[in-house]
């Protein structure tokens, strides 16, 4: 990976979906990028835009959310660096949901026509960024389950652990710890609970040793009792044949649930 290239963790994630030749790597690295920062909660798409735009995450995190009822707010995705939080607007419009910073960010926006012109070029980028949106997609059907049949617990279980395995997948968690800049009201609206559950929820993992929460940064103390209680198997993430024999760097043992 090309550490300080603003296309390199892109280029890392592709590289373990796909096979790329010199070629390939020097398409990513010609697109054209405008960068740009965001403070917390400000908008990077709106709902009915129509972007002309591909979205790169570089730094922090974005999340997708809708609003339900005009004021309730449901997030229905986390992107971390080397995302791309809106492929799907190549060929769809408008977009049917808003796109947020959630604390500082750092993004790149590429234009759509540039992205289009790379692809015809390579078919090998083409498959990569194929295999990328069928692993989203896999993403939102854990999410819709997560919602839909787990217990709050396993909710805020799952979720943590998708993201320490994605984060470390990007050299950005080391032994399970990971830093990340939301409050227990965004929590509770990605997993679909209150506050106040939220707050239980984390107070329970806390007091029972899986994990350290400390105001922006988690710790999973116990990776086998968390990923239990979530139900969690990194499977649909499809992390690729180098990490597949490789374990999360601090887990730890425990036959506890």
């Amino acid at each position: 990976m090309e550490i300080g290239r603003p296309y390199s963790r892109l280029l890392h994630r592709l590289e373990r979906l796909s096979e790329l030749s010199a070629h390939d790597r020097q398409l990513i690295a010609e697109l054209p990028l405008t960068v740009a920062n965001f403070s917390a909660n400000t908008e990077v798409a709106r709902y009915g835009d129509t972007p002309s735009r591909c979205t790169l995450v570089l730094g922090g995190f974005l999340y997708g959310h809708k609003r339900v009822n005009g004021s309730q707010r449901q997030i229905t995705s986390f992107f971390v660096p080397g995302d791309i939080a809106d492929l799907h607007t190549l060929h769809l419009a408008p977009l049917d949901h808003e796109l947020s910073a959630l604390g500082p960010a750092v993004v790149a926006f590429m234009p759509h026509r540039a992205f289009r012109d790379m692809l015809d070029r390579s078919p090998h980028l083409t498959q990569a960024f194929w295999r990328d949106t069928f692993i989203r997609l896999g993403i939102m059907r854990e999410w819709v389950t997560n919602l839909g049949r787990r217990d709050a617990i396993a909710r805020v279980a799952h979720v943590v652990c998708e993201l320490a395995v994605r984060l470390q997948n990007v050299d950005l968690a080391q032994n399970l710890s990971f830093s990340i800049p939301w409050t227990q009201t965004d929590l509770a609206d990605a997993c679909g609970i209150s506050n106040v559950h939220a707050n239980r929820v984390v107070q329970e993992l806390r007091r029972h040793g899986l994990m350290d929460w400390d105001s922006r940064k988690v710790m999973i103390r116990d990776w086998d009792a968390v990923a239990k209680i979530g139900d969690f198997s990194d499977e649909y993430l499809q992390l690729g044949r180098p990490l597949e024999r490789e374990p999360l760097l601090g887990a730890k043992v425990s036959e506890r649930v």
